[in-house]
Parts: C-alpha cells; sequence; structure tokens
C-alpha cells in the first residue's frame, strides 16, 4: 500500500505498529504496518513494489510519514 493508503488506514485505527526490516535485498530495509485485524501490510511505491530503503532514517521517515510517533526496527 502506498503512503496515502495506509495513512487512510491510520486515521481510521486500523494500523497499530510500524516495523522496520532487513530487505531481503542486502543493505536495504523495508517498512511493514501491523493491521489491527492481524497480518502485516507492506509499503509500496504506486506501481505495487515495495519500497527499499538505503538507511534507517529514510525508513523511519516513511513510517512516520503515515502518522506513526514511533518506529520499532527489527535487526536482522
Amino acid at each position: 500500500m502506498t503512503i496515502t493508503e495506509l495513512r487512510n488506514l491510520f486515521r481510521e485505527k486500523q494500523l497499530v505498529e510500524a516495523i522496520i526490516e532487513p530487505s531481503a535485498q542486502e543493505g536495504s530495509w523495508i517498512v511493514e504496518f501491523r493491521h489491527a485485524r492481524g497480518g502485516l501490510v507492506l509499503l509500496t511505491d504506486s506501481h505495487g513494489e515495495e519500497c527499499h530503503y538505503g538507511d534507517l532514517d529514510l525508513a523511519s521517515k516513511s513510517a512516520m510519514a503515515v502518522g506513526f510517533k514511533q518506529v520499532r526496527i527489527e535487526a536482522k
């Protein structure tokens, strides 16, 4: 889901947590959100491709752009 779509879910209190974890691509990170009904929702671009970030700061900024004040980081 895009940041805009995720913002709407956040406003509707459908997302409970933002999580950054290592991507399958070496040296990059992905951003996921835990849905209130269970399961994870992945941050994607407008083409549906998962967004990869080269550093944690950029990944955190994207997670916070959805509305979260705090982000959990999963280490490798």
